[in-house]
């Protein structure tokens, strides 16, 4: 969907709710340490991330991801909230077209409750804040994209399922969800 066809939707004056995937949803780091033989994904350097990116086949890396046990009931705390959702995600830069394809499996294979839309898009800020003025809700572990989203009028909730707990992510949702 593209944020055109957010103006004509049902969404104007209402805040959409963006997840992203990888990190929040899909437990890519684990993969990523194995892949680099070491203990943790801290513990990687850019260049072995870069590698691990490159030598990786994209469509089956993110195809067979496994899903963080806590993927379906953060999507199902998204949709109490906010009523539904969207799969807001970045395409792999080394191969867009099966980093996009095996997400579209993954997503099909393991979400229980069905996204309303999907999106592929590094520029996640641009989804920050409605044309009405409203302002949306990302949910992604990457500063990268929190801090951007943020500066550009949205909120940013910084989650990351390995790290954080799903209180987290309530309490905002609350905040934005409920007090209106």
């Amino acid at each position: 969907m593209k944020i055109n066809d957010l103006i004509e939707s049902e969404q104007i004056g209402k805040p959409i709710c963006y997840v992203d995937m990888d990190g929040v949803l899909a437990d890519l780091y684990s993969d990523a340490a194995e892949f680099s033989d070491v203990e943790h994904y801290n513990d990687m350097t850019n260049d072995q991330w870069e590698r691990f990116f490159k030598d990786s086949d994209a469509y089956h890396l993110f195809r067979d991801v496994k899903p963080f046990s806590t993927a379906n009931a953060l999507i199902q705390l998204v949709k109490k909230y906010a009523g539904g959702y969207t799969i807001l995600s970045s395409p792999l830069r080394f191969d867009e077209g099966g980093s996009i394809k095996g997400k579209r499996e993954w997503l099909q294979k393991h979400v229980i409750i069905k996204p309303d839309n999907v999106i592929f898009e590094r520029e996640k800020y641009k989804y920050a804040v409605q044309p009405d003025g409203t302002p949306n809700v990302l949910i992604d572990d990457w500063k990268g994209n929190t801090i951007p989203w943020s500066n550009h009028g949205g909120v940013a909730i910084k989650y990351q399922a390995d790290e954080d707990s799903l209180d987290k992510v309530t309490n905002v949702l609350q905040n934005v969800f409920c007090d209106k």
